[in-house]
């Protein structure tokens, strides 16, 4: 089974039939040439992939009385009259970048880009009053007068000096979301004077733009450390882990990009900085940017040495059982919670599509949203999950790693016996020229799938490889 993609989404209620109503494209690209031709701008609207399969009759009855206010007349109209739409769902590879670029974390989206696929206004969430979207929509028209980044950019080009500007420009990219501005803060940091970091506003407004953990900015930002460590203490622990995320995120990316290990380390020692009071969780925050790294630049060598000591030391030196008490206990604390933590929706890469919503958990309804909540036994396991697939997909031939991936793999179905997770051994057993067992094992993945009333036809697929020895 390919690696589970880490969207870090509330799953909202997206299942209405409003796409009926709307005027809608067939696809972005004609989207974005109508929107040249009308010179209107694009709604992008990005549902989640499928409808949430419920046994709860309570949570069943408010899905389906769900009724989005998108459906209203009014709110049809204005759309219709100020906007060229496209509506499809966040595996649409055609607006990964988007999604990307404008940190869309919360489904359903509606994303407002100019022609040139600039966005320029964003919200998310369903509700059954029209004044959401009747406000989303003129916000996002007032947005769309405003100057677009392209053109403040070019006035940044032609005069890189001045500050006025390139805070525009800052605020604007911020302003729709973008939390890469690592370059721009660099440039910003140096024109400013050095008693300019002493004051507390400048200190954040640096942090906030993400600047590289091994770059000027954030060494200036640091030259007073009483107002650093004031703002650590003071900021909202929201925008604080938004601030570490950033910095680590912007490094970490211009490392992999650039091939700079020195970077690399930076962003992982960052990374790692952040969990001061936990030696463990430093240890695994730093091996996992290190990880990412490895496997961006195609290291695999150093891939498999790092993930090796990580898996086992940070995965495997834990019992079945203590993971599943710690989920004992994680549930009882939800239940007595009333607002219990939403964990990501897990989504299967493209070539296991079938079985996208197979992830079980305990879905929380309201007549607004549907979250999906996942325990540490879930979590331990998809990580081994992917880990071991990680293993089998790089191809190694390697007798040890790929006995390492067949534990790993077995104890993620020791602690949440899905059928993907069978699809992975099954693979892992084929490699390692256990042909009988790969059988037995992926003929136990169609079967979970059935019961899990998930489609077959991909494992069905896999399994005849495996018997003609073709996979």
């Amino acid at each position: 089974m390919k690696p589970i993609l880490a969207f870090l989404v509330t799953l909202l209620l997206s299942y209405t039939g409003f796409a009926q109503e709307l005027k809608t494209s067939k696809s972005l690209k004609s989207t974005l040439e109508q929107s040249a031709r009308s010179n209107k701008p694009v709604l992008l609207i990005i549902n989640t992939p499928d409808r949430p399969k419920t046994n709860n009759p309570t949570a069943a009855q408010a899905i389906s009385s769900f009724k989005s206010a998108l459906e209203d007349e009014e709110v049809i109209k204005k759309i219709n009259n100020i906007s060229i739409v496209y509506q499809t769902t966040l595996l649409d590879t055609s607006v990964r970048s988007i999604i990307r670029q404008a940190n869309i974390k919360a489904f359903p989206a509606y994303v407002f880009l100019r022609s040139d696929k600039e966005v320029f206004f964003s919200d998310f969430g369903n509700s059954n009053d029209k004044a959401k979207y009747l406000l989303m929509i003129d916000k996002a028209m007032l947005a769309y007068k405003e100057k677009s980044i392209s053109m403040l950019e070019k006035e940044y080009e032609a005069d890189k000096t001045n500050t006025v500007l390139l805070k525009k420009l800052i605020d604007a990219r911020k302003k729709v979301g973008i939390t890469n501005n690592a370059d721009l803060i660099e440039q910003y940091a140096s024109n400013l004077k050095i008693g300019d970091f002493n004051n507390y506003q400048n200190v954040l407004y640096i942090l906030e733009a993400g600047p590289y953990a091994d770059g000027t900015a954030y060494k200036l930002a640091y030259t007073n450390r009483k107002i650093t460590d004031s703002l650590y203490k003071t900021e909202p622990l929201q925008k604080r882990i938004a601030i570490n995320n950033a910095i680590i995120s912007n490094t970490m990316l211009a490392a992999a990009k650039n091939k700079n290990s020195a970077k690399a380390y930076a962003g992982a020692n960052f990374a790692r900085s952040t969990w001061s009071g936990d030696y463990r969780a430093g240890d695994k925050a730093y091996n996992n940017q290190m990880l990412w790294y490895y496997s961006t630049i195609k290291d695999t060598a150093t891939y498999l040495k790092t993930a090796s000591y990580f898996y086992d030391n940070h995965y495997m030196n834990i019992s079945a059982d203590s993971i599943k008490k710690m989920e004992n206990r994680n549930r009882q604390a939800n239940i007595k919670s009333p607002f219990p933590q939403t964990a990501e929706k897990k989504i299967v890469s493209k070539e296991k599509m079938d079985s996208l919503m197979k992830l079980p958990g305990a879905r929380k309804v309201t007549q607004e949203i549907v979250a999906v909540t996942s325990s540490s036994s879930v979590n331990y396991a998809n990580e081994l999950n992917n880990a071991a697939w990680k293993f089998y997909e790089i191809g190694t031939k390697n007798i040890n790693y790929l006995s390492k991936a067949m534990i790993w793999s077995r104890r993620s179905i020791e602690l949440n016996p899905i059928s993907g997770y069978y699809d992975t051994l099954a693979h892992i057993l084929y490699r390692m020229g256990y042909y009988d067992e790969a059988v037995k094992t992926q003929e136990k993945a169609i079967q979970k799938a059935q019961e899990e009333k998930n489609p077959t036809t991909n494992f069905e697929s896999e399994l005849k490889k495996i018997k003609t020895r073709s996979l």
